[in-house]
C-alpha cells in the first residue's frame, strides 16, 4: 500500500476517534429551572348578595353573605366588615331599590331604609305611581317590562274618525302587574333563586304602573277617561332621565257651567264644582280652525277662571 494512502487512512481513523470521544464525553444539556414566587394580595371581606334580590325585596341573612375581596378592588361605596361588622343585622329589612345578582356587592345607594310599602321605596323623590289597564295588543305585544321607557298614546273617537296622539313621552314603567323587575321573587321568576333570569312577558289584560311627576299624573288620569290608552316601547338608546316629556304642562279644556276655557294640566283649580269636567285638549283638523286663529289663546291663571 502506498504511503500516501496509509497517511490518509490514519488521519481518518484519528478524526473518527476524536469525534467519538467528544460525543461520549459531552453529557445532556443542563435543564434551566424557573421558580415562580406567588405573592398573596391583601384581602378584606365585603357584603354581597348570596341570592338574587329583586326590586322591592327586603334584605336579610338569607340573601346576604360576607365574601373575600382584594383590597385594591374595594370601592368606597362597598360595605366592608371593617367599617360595618354587623351589616347583615343593620341592613336587615332594608328595601332594594334596584336589582342585585348573586355575588354582587351591596351598596347602600341602591337601598332604602323604610318601614313603609316597598313600592314607595322604589319611587324617585317627588314622583308618583299611577296605574292604568293595558293589554298585550296595546303594549308592544306584551314585551313591555319593568324599568322600560314608553310613550303613552291616547286614541279617541272624533266626528272625523279615530284620532291618536302622544300624551306622555319617555316615562318609566315601575311595574307590570305585580312584577317590579326581572330577578328574585318580585320579578315573577318561577325559580326566584335562579341566577339567570328568564324574560317574562304577558299576553292577557294587566295593570301597568308608571312613574310620573304630579303634572304627568294628572294628564294620564284625565286621558284615561277620554279614550283608549296604549304604550309604545322606546329604544334603550332613549333611556335618558333628562329626555323631554311632552305632556307635563299639557293644555286641557275646562268646561264649567257650560263655558269652556283652557288651563295648564299642572295648574291648581280651586273650588271646582262636581259638574266641572276637565278633558285633555286634542288637536283639531286644520280645516276646522278659524282663519283668524293665527296665535294660540293665552292660558289664564286659576284666578281668571269664572266662578
Amino acid at each position: 500500500m502506498k504511503p500516501a494512502r496509509l497517511i490518509l487512512l490514519l488521519v481518518a481513523i484519528l478524526a473518527g476517534g476524536l469525534a467519538a470521544f467528544l460525543v461520549t464525553r459531552g453529557g445532556p444539556a443542563p435543564v434551566q429551572v424557573v421558580t415562580t414566587e406567588v405573592v398573596q394580595e391583601a384581602k378584606t371581606q365585603i357584603l354581597v348578595a348570596s341570592a338574587p334580590i329583586g326590586v322591592g325585596e327586603r334584605l336579610g341573612p338569607s340573601n346576604l353573605q360576607w365574601q373575600e375581596w382584594p383590597d385594591g378592588a374595594v370601592r368606597g361605596e362597598y360595605v366592608t366588615i371593617a367599617a360595618m361588622p354587623d351589616a347583615t343585622a343593620d341592613l336587615s329589612g332594608a328595601v332594594a331599590r334596584f336589582e342585585f345578582f348573586p355575588g354582587e356587592p351591596i351598596r347602600e345607594a341602591k337601598l332604602a331604609r323604610t318601614d313603609q310599602g316597598y313600592l314607595s321605596a322604589v319611587l324617585a323623590q317627588g314622583m308618583r305611581a299611577v296605574s292604568v289597564p293595558v293589554s298585550a295588543e296595546s303594549s308592544a305585544g306584551g314585551f313591555v317590562l319593568p324599568n322600560d321607557r314608553v310613550d303613552v298614546l291616547l286614541t279617541t273617537s272624533t266626528p272625523a274618525g279615530k284620532h291618536s296622539e302622544v300624551v306622555l313621552s319617555n316615562v318609566r314603567i315601575l311595574a307590570i302587574g305585580k312584577r317590579l323587575g326581572e330577578v328574585g321573587a318580585s320579578g315573577g321568576q318561577q325559580d326566584p333563586a335562579a341566577s339567570s333570569p328568564t324574560p317574562v312577558t304577558f299576553d292577557a289584560d294587566t295593570i301597568a304602573t308608571l312613574e310620573l311627576d304630579p303634572g304627568q299624573a294628572q294628564t294620564l288620569v284625565l286621558a284615561a277617561t277620554e279614550g283608549q290608552l296604549a304604550l309604545a316601547l322606546r329604544s334603550v338608546a332613549d333611556f335618558k332621565d333628562n329626555a323631554p316629556s311632552v305632556a307635563t304642562n299639557q293644555t286641557v279644556r275646562l268646561i264649567r257651567f257650560g263655558k269652556e276655557q283652557s288651563i295648564s294640566a299642572g295648574a291648581v283649580v280651586s273650588s271646582v264644582s262636581p259638574r266641572t269636567i276637565a278633558t285633555p285638549a286634542r288637536q283639531q283638523p286644520a280645516s276646522a280652525l278659524p282663519a283668524i286663529a293665527s296665535e294660540p289663546a293665552p292660558v289664564p291663571t286659576p284666578q281668571e277662571i269664572p266662578r
